[in-house]
């Protein structure tokens, strides 16, 4: 213990060190006066103020002076009363120098599952130490791509009153949230950064929150397993279908489904490791294509059972004039409006997702919680539907199994593992997510990342199943007498 004492010590007395080294640079740069500064991980300006007047207003990192600009996530004002205190030779005139840093390495947070909103921190210096300013100066810190599920935000400075000691402190701020941002109003110059700490700001909050880090680290290994294993054997699906050409309507609607769920796949297998890179644009686009890829697979499922209902459940009238191109038009072309705009109100990026040992799950996806809750709400609109359907089909197999007794045992075998086959390819299999609650949240984690990513491994084997010959000829496009002729556990294997 002493030596994990000793180690801590020194590590925080280094980290201390290299804070006064910044500072003294940045002081310098104050004192040579106007210019743009850009160094290691910090950027901003040097401003010569001369007959205070007015409001110095300014937007980091581009230091622009009158907007903000895209990329920019901190706003600041210091009102002219608040300028004209400093002391220094002349009341009228300041050097005031503004800097971003890009990274908090030099300022940590020591409470565990506790980090700076963006790991921004943000300085004002005039080369003096100024405070109790009846005039506060005001700095509002953008959320941007922030995740702000289960949060309380406080808005702190970095207090170097000890010189053996350096935190944060919230003495002398006072934190309002808005829409877009947090307010800081603070009476003094310092090292600014919002702390987010574990709070209920939100009802609800996502259920991976109760896991640990290496919960996490496991599941993404069994996902990214069973993912590259149903990516393969997807590609090679619809490499299939291309080479076979026209197909019936069944078949088509698999390979939909097998398309769909290959891109989300595919972009489940990149999504975190293009988050890492800090691209804003490229982690947008990336969490539009899962999302997308997720209400297509989510919509082709309802398709197949919807599909299924009318072989099966109505039997009779069941052609529709270009029947293959409307479902086509509902399910790639609904989530492709719901994505256009929600991409169009900026509601895709960076997601940070807390875990209750510190650590965190980074990765693009929404960033508005109402929208993912939304989404879940899809989903399970989702599984109910073909849980019904699932259902339907269920009893008139049963029933027809009893009107006809002769059917022998291995006829009834065939018809439950069609079944089983059938709930699988209806995703019910994704109901499990239903028992994330209690104790039962890591298990059933375990359970859908292990049976669900080999989803693809399935589809690939069920595709293969309804492209070889059948002794027994069916076609899906019978008419409404012979289907009604059709016992249901023999159009199941054509499903």
């Amino acid at each position: 213990m002493a030596c994990i004492f000793c180690f801590c010590y020194s590590f925080m007395l280094l980290l201390l060190l290299l804070f006064f080294h910044f500072n003294s640079i940045l002081n310098r740069f104050i004192k040579e006066g106007p210019q743009k500064v850009k160094l290691n991980n910090i950027k901003g300006s040097v401003t010569f103020l001369q007959n205070i007047s007015r409001t110095f207003r300014m937007a980091l990192p581009s230091t622009n002076n009158v907007m903000l600009e895209e990329k920019d996530d901190i706003w600041l004002e210091i009102p002219m009363e608040a300028l004209r205190v400093f002391p220094v030779d002349t009341a009228d005139q300041v050097n005031l120098g503004v800097f971003w840093f890009e990274d908090d390495t030099l300022f940590p947070t020591m409470e565990n599952n506790t980090r700076l909103l963006n790991n921004r921190v943000v300085a004002i210096e005039v080369g003096e130490d100024i405070s109790s300013l009846s005039n506060c100066i005001k700095i509002i810190f953008l959320f941007q791509n922030a995740s702000l599920v289960n949060r309380t935000l406080t808005c702190v400075f970095w207090d170097v009153g000890n010189d053996n000691v350096a935190h944060w402190n919230s003495s002398g701020c006072v934190t309002k949230t808005k829409k877009n941002g947090t307010l800081c109003s603070c009476n003094h110059l310092s090292f600014y950064a919002v702390l987010l700490a574990p709070g209920n700001v939100s009802a609800v909050s996502f259920p991976v929150a109760s896991l640990t880090s290496f919960s996490v680290w496991l599941l993404t290994l069994l996902s990214r397993v069973g993912c590259g294993i149903s990516f393969c054997f997807l590609c090679l699906a619809v490499l299939i279908h291309l080479r076979r050409g026209k197909s019936i309507d069944s078949i088509n609607i698999h390979i939909n489904l097998c398309v769909s769920l290959l891109c989300l796949n595919l972009t489940f297998l990149i999504n975190d490791s293009l988050a890492s890179l800090s691209i804003h644009w490229l982690c947008v686009v990336t969490a539009a294509a899962t999302h997308y890829s997720l209400l297509c697979t989510l919509t082709w499922f309802s398709l197949e059972g919807f599909h299924l209902y009318l072989l099966i459940i109505r039997v009779f009238n069941i052609h529709f004039h270009r029947y293959l191109l409307k479902l086509g038009l509902v399910g790639w072309g609904i989530p492709g409006f719901i994505v256009i705009i929600i991409a169009a109100c900026g509601k895709y990026g960076e997601y940070v997702i807390d875990l209750n040992d510190g650590g965190v799950v980074q990765m693009c996806w929404l960033t508005d919680f109402v929208l993912t809750t939304v989404s879940y709400s899809y989903f399970v609109l989702t599984c109910v539907v073909n849980v019904l359907c699932f259902g339907s089909v269920t009893v008139k197999v049963v029933r027809a199994h009893r009107q006809t007794p002769v059917q022998s045992g291995r006829s009834m075998r065939g018809a439950v593992l069609s079944l089983l086959g059938l709930a699988w390819l209806l995703g019910i299999s994704w109901g499990v997510l239903f028992f994330q609650f209690g104790p039962l949240t890591e298990t059933a984690f375990y359970i859908f990342c292990t049976v669900n990513s080999l989803h693809g491994l399935f589809l690939f084997l069920r595709y293969w199943a309804l492209t070889q010959p059948d002794k027994t000829p069916f076609s899906m496009e019978t008419t409404a007498a012979s289907s009604s002729r059709i016992h249901p556990a023999t159009a199941l294997k054509h499903c």
